[in-house]
């Protein structure tokens, strides 16, 4: 992760910030946080934040609030996630959900949700909740359309990028916008932050996709097959089905249905990925997110936040968990 050596000080004021925000005299709370921050990823979201204020002018405060804000976004969601998706390992750690069950999961994303609304509030920060609300808005949305076709198994391709841009793509789009208005960058900066950031939000989540049929789980720190077992159709599944024969498809949607599946029906389906080049459709598509990234870059002057951005574009492609 060499992207994280060009603001090792930006990221010591942020880490601050985030961990002043998250104080609280509540017992369990103390207990949850604490609990989250032993292992808390590595910051991606926030991190995009600072870079797009890097690119388009001076950092200060407000960045720092901004990067926080969306940082607290995205606990609160993947907290919400857990329990809508009944899962129990979150980066290979037992999920707050499975700890300390359901209520307890939920109350403590709604109070990462609060904090970030009251400390967008305190400031004034009246363009950062607007963006706050939408993503939440988008999310949402995201969450239950894919809810509805996992149920009913009828995803298409439309659907399959409408839901990631939802889910996905629009909390990247909020953290360069975040950074942008941070710095009061002008409308076509601001533009080019926010086409920036649903492209890497894409680019997230196809590679999240294709870790989904890993080599070696333990490495990708994902459980082998995870979407297959909530019965989700992800990209390399989704163009495979196109190609597969009737027999095929109707095996793939009986396993998909199945409240549990064992290892040869995963195995079943992800060999069946692999012969109709689903990774490989992924991955290309990947590589042209990549360049129109690259495109849309052009016009940044050269500085450590752009040298920043491209090792953390090149990150992104290459990571294995």
């Amino acid at each position: 992760m060499n992207f994280l050596k060009y603001i090792e000080t930006e990221l010591s004021i942020f880490d601050t910030r985030f961990k002043s925000n998250l104080s609280t005299k509540a017992n369990l709370l103390h207990k949850i946080t604490s609990y989250l921050s032993q292992k808390s990823g590595k910051k991606i979201r926030p991190i995009c934040t600072i870079l797009a204020a890097g690119l388009c002018g001076e950092i200060h405060e407000k960045t720092y609030r901004g990067a926080v804000l969306i940082e607290l976004l995205h606990t609160a969601t993947l907290i919400h996630d857990d329990v809508v998706d009944e899962a129990y390992l979150r980066r290979n750690q037992i999920s707050i959900n499975a700890m300390w069950k359901n209520k307890v999961a939920v109350l403590t994303g709604d109070y990462f949700l609060a904090k970030g609304l009251k400390l967008a509030v305190s400031s004034k920060d009246f363009d950062l909740l607007y963006l706050m609300s939408d993503v939440v808005q988008k999310i949402v949305e995201g969450e239950l359309i894919q809810i509805e076709k996992t149920k009913k198994l009828n995803l298409i391709v439309d659907d399959y990028f409408k839901i990631i841009e939802l889910k996905t793509g629009a909390l990247f789009q909020s953290a360069f916008e975040a950074g942008a208005l941070s710095v009061g960058a002008n409308d076509h900066q601001f533009k080019i932050m926010s086409q920036l950031g649903i492209k890497i939000g894409l680019m997230f989540q196809i590679k999240d996709d294709i870790l989904d049929y890993p080599i070696n789980s333990k490495k990708t720190g994902k459980i082998k097959g995870n979407d297959i077992k909530e019965g989700k159709i992800n990209l390399p599944l989704l163009k495979s089905i196109t190609k597969m024969n009737f027999n095929q498809k109707q095996n793939v949607y009986r396993i998909l249905r199945k409240k549990s599946n064992n290892s040869d029906e995963i195995k079943y389906i992800q060999d069946l990925v692999f012969q109709y080049d689903g990774i490989q459709h992924a991955e290309s598509l990947l590589k042209s997110y990549y360049d129109e990234i690259m495109l849309l870059l052009v016009s940044f002057k050269k500085n450590t936040y752009k040298d920043a951005l491209l090792s953390l574009l090149n990150y992104l492609i290459v990571r294995s968990k």
